[in-house]
């Protein structure tokens, strides 16, 4: 781009006040999950490049194809075990969401029935389960009940529950050995099909069904997927608003998060469109202003197939699940299957290296969002992300420095746009190269220019030498 083009751009002026604390900033919060749709361990590149990261905590949920409950009274951890301990190694915090359905308790595959023919044996295979991942392995942290219960099969979940007075019945009898077994773990769900006033009314009322009846639930969630944060905070904050009028302390998760799925094609260069990791970065930064969540989790680490031999023997639409997850091939991962990481990888990378005491930021609005923090051994960060629903506009950013501490830094500048992220396909993970890095002496009030182009991700690191 020649200095004309540069000049025809839009111009946006941010001020950074590095004295103006606001808090500790750390965005791992927003989180990562897997699961549902096999019952293969991620692959080692996978969990590895993960781990990495250092997510907060991972988000999975528990289908039958794992086999625990092979007959009344037999138990049977293997496959569930090795499934358990590489998502462990990625996190060794766990989010477990229960969507068990042995055919010992479950005899006719139909999505509707979702009360055992025997509430004490489901009971007892549930103490099991929380003894064996929350207390021998201490893997898991938060036992949800039930996934996309108001969508049943055509959301992954062998179970269609859309009154929620049924649901509550339903978390009343799963909730109990968990809470007899071990008080101090978290207990609550479901993770409801879409946010908004739907969600808002199903999750109050259950809410207001276990104040009632003094029952145990320390969060509830929900699943959303759009392009548009505004949708998304919108989503949330009726949620939170609804709950809040029975209990603002019951948590608020969004337990799939990502854009939307619904596409009319699906190609390999899609999964390598920067928009995603723009869209994903101004809806987290769009969430944590409003704060209406206690975390999110990005659905999922890496791309998905779906077996439908591994669902039939308890689950209808088999060839649903197949297509959804295999013909169709979302690419929504942070991974392919052989673990080459796409750009919402090194998105979440730069979001997580913004750990520290937030700063005064001026300047950003719904299209231009951003963040800036101030580490503890001095460095500074600014993250940004410039995306629109649509005609987000290429643009130059000129920051002006108010109270920076003054001497010499090392300024990279690391973006993903259309130039930079097909070149992730080959770059190892955790390491893409910066496209500008200069040493520079800082002023109190240093200014600067950085070129934002359209649906981009930038972090600006400022590294004292």
């Amino acid at each position: 781009m020649n200095k004309h083009q540069l000049n025809a751009l839009l111009r946006r002026n941010l001020t950074v006040n590095w004295a103006k604390d606001e808090g500790e900033l750390d965005l791992r919060y927003h989180s990562l999950g897997i699961g549902g749709i096999h019952s293969m361990p991620a692959p080692a590149p996978v969990v590895e490049k993960t781990a990495l990261l250092k997510p907060r905590s991972i988000r999975i949920f528990l289908q039958e194809f794992f086999y625990v409950y092979p007959a009344s009274g037999v138990y049977d951890w293997a496959k569930l075990d090795a499934y358990m301990d590489a998502v462990h190694a990625m996190s060794n915090k766990i989010m477990a969401s229960i969507c068990l359905k042995p055919n010992a308790l479950y005899p006719i595959v139909d999505e509707t029935i979702w009360k055992p023919n025997d509430i004490a044996q489901w009971q007892e295979l549930i103490r099991q389960l929380v003894l064996r991942y929350s207390k021998e392995k201490n893997y898991v942290t938060h036992w949800a009940i039930a996934n996309e219960q108001n969508i049943g099969e055509t959301g992954g979940c062998p179970y269609l529950i859309t009154n929620p007075d049924d649901y509550f019945e339903y978390y009343k009898i799963t909730a109990a050995p968990i809470i007899q077994a071990l008080p101090h773990v978290k207990v609550g769900g479901p993770s409801h099909a879409g946010g908004g006033e739907g969600a808002a009314q199903f999750l109050a009322r259950f809410i207001e069904l276990c104040k009632r009846e003094n029952i145990k639930v320390d969060f509830t969630c929900y699943n959303a997927y759009t392009d548009d944060p505004a949708r998304h905070v919108h989503g949330g904050r009726a949620i939170r608003n609804a709950i809040d009028k029975h209990d603002p302390s019951v948590e608020l998760y969004m337990t799939e998060f990502n854009v939307d799925l619904i596409d009319e094609l699906s190609v390999e260069e899609e999964a390598y469109d920067p928009r995603r990791a723009a869209s994903l970065a101004s809806s987290i930064l769009a969430l944590h202003e409003d704060g209406c969540l206690n975390g999110s989790y990005q659905y999922h680490i890496y791309d998905q197939f779906c077996d439908p031999a591994e669902f039939a023997p308890w689950y209808a639409k088999t060839r649903y699940m197949a297509e959804h997850w295999s013909d169709l091939a979302h690419r929504l991962g942070l991974f392919d299957m052989d673990g080459k990481a796409r750009p919402q990888y090194f998105m979440y990378k730069m979001l997580y290296e913004m750990a520290g005491t937030r700063v005064g930021m001026c300047g950003t609005d719904d299209i231009l969002r951003g963040i800036a923090s101030r580490c503890k051994n001095g460095n500074m960060n600014i993250f940004l992300a410039n995306f629109a629903v649509k005609g987000t506009s290429d643009a130059v950013s000129l920051f002006q420095f108010e109270n920076a501490k003054a001497g010499l830094y090392r300024l990279n500048v690391y973006r993903i746009d259309d130039n930079t992220a097909a070149d992730m396909k080959t770059a190892p993970a955790g390491d893409i190269a910066p496209t500008e890095s200069r040493t520079v002496y800082v002023h109190q009030d240093f200014h600067f220019h950085v070129y934002t182009p359209a649906d981009s991700v930038t972090l600006i690191q400022l590294i004292q030498e």
